[in-house]
């Protein structure tokens, strides 16, 4: 009889916004429902000081052998409900499905892991989790994070961890077969490590593919952008389109992007906190694209409300110069819920223009630009605001980088085309300052494991293909790039609508025929440490 039911994780038929942000009693409720089915299949439970979760069947025999599988479950604001899900609802059926049809002994330690805090949403750093794992993040370093609310990470993690304790019996939880302990697995202490995940884009479902078996995995590299000076608005726009274009020609043979370059926040700061009061003919302009995965959708294929500001701000711009009897200044932008890792939907411009009669013109622009872009903008004219006397900028930068470019590259690219900017376009008129936020190396996987996924998918008849993933995962994180000893392998099963978004769907048959390959992964590598154990013991013989 199973245990692990697909509906018990997903709804087919519904697509409503997923907010299950890191740490949060949404959070929490879904993790409860993965611990109970461990507990259910018979695991030991651990939570770590991070607030990673881990299922664990002690092996036997060769327990220096530890074979990892698992994914996320928070998710990003107004988020899909396959992103992060899929791979642990895999991992529980096929630590299940294993335990089943074991027949006698277990060779190595089995760990179904659910790793923290995945999304950048809450604390803009991703994989806080797994990084905390590997040793990347330590726990002081993690004690300085702060959420935009104020909320420390240790907050965070005990309010968490307070929640999941106080509910256990609600949700038929044995508090005994719960432990706290510091990590639940450490990198030196895993043989392999293997995660599934939708695709987050749409290669697989235009061809027809079942199976997308990962070679190489990217890493971001993210940092903050601050403009001051008279102009920041204008030079930002133009530091926006210009990290746009460099991505969109960045394209190799293939066609595709050697990085992807977003940038999810352009917010004005009054950096003196003087404000002033503003009277005349003032509009406050919506900016409407479409959330997406930063790192998963190409360049060509966005609907980016940041960008599409940039490109009104910087038309605009021109207009006014070409027409100085017109009176045209940019007062203040927001992105008012923008996430690290997310194509904005929605993105704010105040400004002022003068005279009046400029409106028509300037709304036919706006709407010439949104066609050409695929953002739709929204002209609300008022006559009063208060808007800081003496702004700066503060942008955010996402930079996805393809195996095997380094972000030392990156960094250099992303430098000179800041210096350009200033020089050219600003005439030294603004300052621009950039720090690093986090980096990443891009990794490969491992070739045996990426073999072995595809013979499965060919004698099950599967259609599969071999790509790359754009976006991060856990499993980039918990094994370094210069890691020798364990092994790790992603795969990706087909997507619609995009990701990061209430539109993110995969069907029933997808998850499915990922669970049958991911199923048998898992029996044969098991098998291959029993087989590798009893090789050992005849050679001690």
């Amino acid at each position: 009889m199973s245990i692990i039911n697909i509906d018990d994780f997903f709804d087919f038929d519904n697509h409503h916004p997923i907010n299950r942000i890191a740490y949060t009693e949404e959070d929490a409720k879904y993790k409860l429902k993965c611990m109970k089915a461990m507990q259910d299949s018979g695991m030991k439970i651990f939570i770590d000081n991070a607030g990673n979760i881990a299922g664990e069947f002690p092996g036997q025999y060769s327990k220096n052998k530890n074979f990892v599988m698992g994914s996320h479950t928070d998710s990003v604001l107004n988020g899909g409900q396959f992103d992060g899900p899929i791979g642990v609802y895999m991992s529980l059926k096929a630590a299940e499905n294993y335990k089943n049809s074991l027949n006698g002994s277990q060779y190595g330690n089995m760990k179904t892991v659910i790793y923290a805090c995945e999304e950048s949403t809450r604390f803009s750093t991703a994989c806080i989790g797994s990084y905390y794992l590997n040793g990347a993040f330590s726990e002081e370093y993690l004690s300085t994070l702060q959420d935009k609310n104020g909320i420390s990470f240790n907050e965070a993690v005990a309010e968490y961890k307070d929640y999941i304790f106080s509910h256990l019996a609600e949700y038929g939880i044995d508090l005994d077969n719960v432990e706290l302990v510091d990590k639940v697995i450490s990198p030196e202490e895993i043989s392999e490590a293997i995660e599934s995940h939708i695709e987050q884009s749409e290669i697989l479902f235009d061809s027809n593919n079942s199976i997308g078996i990962i070679d190489s995995i990217g890493k971001p590299v993210r940092g903050q952008i601050d403009v001051h000076g008279k102009d920041s608005i204008v030079t930002s726009a133009k530091i926006i389109n210009e990290l746009t274009e460099f991505a969109k020609d960045s394209k190799s043979g293939s066609n595709e992007e050697a990085v992807r370059i977003t940038v999810p926040k352009f917010n004005t700061i009054d950096s003196e906190t003087n404000q002033k009061n503003i009277q005349g003919n003032l509009f406050l302009v919506y900016a409407q694209g479409e959330n997406n995965h930063s790192g998963a959708t190409p360049m060509d294929s966005r609907k980016d409300s940041v960008l599409g500001l940039s490109k009104l701000i910087l038309g605009l711009d021109e207009f006014r110069k070409s027409n100085p009897e017109a009176k045209i200044d940019f007062l203040g932008t927001i992105t008012p819920k923008w996430g690290a890792n997310q194509i904005q939907d929605k993105t704010y411009l105040v400004m002022q223009v003068e005279p009046e009669t400029y409106n028509p013109i300037i709304q036919a622009y706006a709407e010439d630009l949104g066609k050409e872009n695929n953002i739709t903008f929204d002209l609300l004219n008022f006559n009063k605001a208060v808007v800081p006397e003496d702004l700066h900028t503060e942008l955010f930068v996402d930079i996805r980088q393809q195996y095997p470019v380094t972000p030392e590259e990156t960094k250099d690219n992303l430098f000179n085309i800041l210096k350009d900017v200033q020089t050219k376009h600003s005439d030294g008129k603004n300052s621009i300052g950039f720090y690093v936020t986090s980096e990443g190396t891009p990794v490969k996987t491992s070739t045996e494991l990426l073999e072995n996924v595809k013979q499965i998918c060919e004698d099950k008849n599967y259609p599969c293909q071999i790509m790359h993933s754009w976006p991060g995962h856990d499993l980039a994180c918990i094994l370094d790039p210069n890691n020798t000893t364990g092994k790790r392998i992603l795969f990706f099963i087909p997507s619609q609508g995009g990701s990061h978004n209430p539109k993110e769907t995969t069907t029933r048959e997808a998850v499915e025929i990922g669970t049958d390959v991911f199923c048998t992964l898992v029996n044969g590598r098991m098998n291959k440490i029993k087989e590798e154990y009893e090789k050992e013991a005849v050679l001690e013989k």
